[in-house]
């Protein structure tokens, strides 16, 4: 790094509009306030942290925590992890935990439909 200039490596939702569309039913689950997309750092990281969140700390039945609980512990792992690669600068590891996330997310509208039907 420079004595002015500093690299930084972050990761950012390019479009969150498209978290709305692609993870509905956490998104509801999540922010039931939220009238949509129009909603300004609704992305992907900040569903993350607050499904994460809602998963320990929510006023939920058992069985709804119980259905979640491995989503928002994949959620919670990967998070940190990106968190750690991108502190370290390593652009490879973040971009592979990214995917990791998005994983863990589809796992989680996944259980959340379950929940819900």
């Amino acid at each position: 790094m420079g004595r002015n200039l500093f690299i930084r490596v972050s990761a950012q939702t390019y479009d969150e509009k498209e978290v709305f569309r692609t993870w509905p039913t956490v998104c509801a689950l999540i922010w039931p306030d939220t009238a949509g997309a129009e909603e300004k750092n609704k992305g992907v990281l900040q569903l993350a942290d607050a499904f994460v969140d809602y998963v320990h700390f929510g006023n939920m039945p058992d069985a709804e925590r119980r259905a979640l609980t491995e989503a928002a512990g994949m959620l919670e792992k990967k998070r940190s992890e990106l968190d750690e690669a991108l502190g370290n600068r390593d652009v490879r590891a973040a971009s592979g935990l990214t995917d990791a996330i998005e994983d863990a997310l589809d796992q989680a509208e996944t259980a959340a439909k379950r929940m819900t039907a």
